[in-house]
């Protein structure tokens, strides 16, 4: 196929560009946020006196341990005798990593609880039915470093909880820590993916989890065009409820990336509209822009991996544009067919 590429990026476009719309005042709308060390109390348990110190890590956090221990990091029954072994190696083996993160919370933790009030604040104003936990809690754990898995609009570890968010830190590390090369010489995860293990995907990743929660996600066998518009919808919506965090952080892109995008949006339209892919229902094809990825191999070196996200962020946008009317709640009903044909679309 063509390289649809171009190599010259309009300087003019930032990495920033969003819908164009001015934040609402939330200032009235209450949120708290508290952040809980999970990882703190765990790491600290006294190996000599296991199970004491599981029954008080039970006590403490009764809606996290068990999800913690068998869906996190594997580990089965806590009475099992094996199970004392296996926690023990757990703790052994990710002391680095434990130290590693105490850093970054001593660092962002308080930036982070701000940041999701705010976050909180317009998730009630365009949401007024959704109440967050009171206090919202972020609490932080260590899991593995392969623990994170596809979601509707990005990959990540961190997970919804019965309080709040849990902050995977091991995946959050900074993009330079020097504990990813292990992962990156084990074909673990690769430098597209570790480049978004930072301390700012914290936040972003909570209110993913949030939109997740309210509007699942579900691939019901749609075409292309449709899926993508179902990811841009809440793609729509994370910008909304983050109005001052960079796009590019949001679609998981490098700000060279979004704006090498925004420069060849007509040529990225173009080319699924040339090759008849809108309305592919093949997922051998349309895997190809719904994941993630280093890149895009039909648009060429240039072009981000995941393009689909864009597209149906940009589609959606265009129908946003047309229906101003609309809440993000209607907009999350409006079928993807329907939205498609509606939005005019022509970059």
């Amino acid at each position: 196929m063509r390289n649809y590429w171009m190599g010259m990026l309009l300087a003019a476009l930032l990495a920033g560009c969003g819908d164009g719309g001015k934040a609402p005042d939330v200032s009235h709308l209450q949120a708290e946020v508290k952040l809980v060390r999970f990882d703190t109390a765990f790491f600290n348990l006294d190996t000599t006196r296991l199970e004491a110190g599981l029954n008080a890590l039970q006590q403490r956090y009764p809606h996290f341990l068990a999800d913690y221990l068998y869906k996190i990091i594997g580990i089965g029954d806590p009475s099992a005798p094996q199970t004392g072994d296996a926690i023990r190696s757990f703790l052994s083996s990710y002391q680095p990593v434990y130290k590693a993160a105490e850093e970054v919370v001593q660092a962002h933790g308080a930036n982070w609880q701000l940041q999701m009030a705010q976050t909180l604040r317009y998730l009630q104003h365009y949401f007024p039915q959704w109440k967050p936990e009171k206090p919202f809690e972020l609490l932080t754990f260590i899991g593995p470093m392969d623990a994170y898995e596809p979601f509707a609009i990005g990959d990540y570890g961190d997970v919804r909880t019965a309080k709040g968010v849990g902050v995977a830190l091991q995946l959050h590390l900074g993009a330079a820590e020097p504990l990813y090369e292990d992962g990156r010489q084990a074909g673990i995860f690769y430098d597209y993916q570790t480049r978004r293990f930072t301390p700012d995907m914290v936040v972003v990743n909570a209110a993913k989890n949030i939109l997740q929660d309210l509007f699942p996600y579900r691939d019901e066998s749609l075409s292309l065009v449709e899926t993508m518009v179902e990811k841009g919808k809440r793609l729509y919506a994370l910008k909304k409820v983050m109005p001052d965090t960079p796009d590019s952080l949001l679609l998981g892109y490098t700000g060279q990336q979004l704006k090498g995008c925004l420069a060849n949006e007509a040529l990225i339209w173009n080319f699924f509209v040339k090759n008849d892919l809108l309305f592919s229902k093949e997922p051998a094809i349309n895997r190809n822009y719904l994941m993630d990825g280093p890149k895009t191999q039909e648009l060429g070196e240039g072009a981000p991996g995941y393009i689909g996200l864009f597209t149906g962020w940009r589609l959606v946008t265009a129908f946003m544009q047309k229906h101003a009317e609309l809440s993000l709640t209607q907009l999350m009903q409006v079928p993807p067919r329907q939205l498609f044909e509606q939005a005019g679309y022509k970059p």
